[in-house]
């Protein structure tokens, strides 16, 4: 069976929606992103393996949460890079299609080995602006697939926050 492209990264990207409880770990009150976690809205980079019984795959997305409740296990949006695998997030300006627009993240060049916390780079969405931070910590996890045979699990390299609070 042949399927166009757009239906099959639309049948993998609908995988993602069936999200299990995310540990978020809480945030140190001295940090700059303390200030930021009540944000209208908390965008995640991260970088996704897919185990699933006919093979493994990586690849990178862009969990959007539109409540300042990133504890909830239900995401507004996923996102997935059009891509064979993960890419870097560091160093490029990456373009990430979402429901409500196109997420365009600029992630500093070297901000992978920043410590947890600190300021990473910047991101919009539409014309609403965000600040990103080194994440490394932060997991999801998705079930999906026939008989929730395939499991998918994110680790945020970065986490954007917006700063319209």
């Amino acid at each position: 069976m042949h399927l166009p492209l757009a239906l099959v990264v639309t049948l993998a990207t609908s995988t993602l929606a069936i999200p299990a409880p995310t540990p978020v770990p809480t945030p140190d009150s001295s940090s700059p992103r303390a200030a930021l976690r009540g944000s209208a809205r908390n965008v995640y980079l991260t970088t996704c393996t897919t185990r699933s019984l006919s093979a493994d795959s990586t690849s990178s997305s862009a969990i959007l949460y539109n409540s300042g409740d990133t504890s909830s296990s239900n995401p507004s949006d996923v996102g997935t890079v059009l891509s064979e695998s993960a890419i870097q997030w560091a160093g490029y300006t990456r373009r990430v299609p979402l429901g409500s627009g196109i997420f365009e993240s600029k992630i500093d060049k070297g901000a992978e080995t920043l410590e947890k916390s600190q300021i990473a780079g910047s991101a919009k969405l539409r014309r609403e602006q965000f600040v990103c931070f080194r994440d490394g910590v932060s997991t999801f996890r998705f079930a999906g697939g026939v008989l929730g045979a395939e499991t998918t699990v994110c680790t945020a390299e970065f986490w954007c926050a917006s700063i319209a609070v």
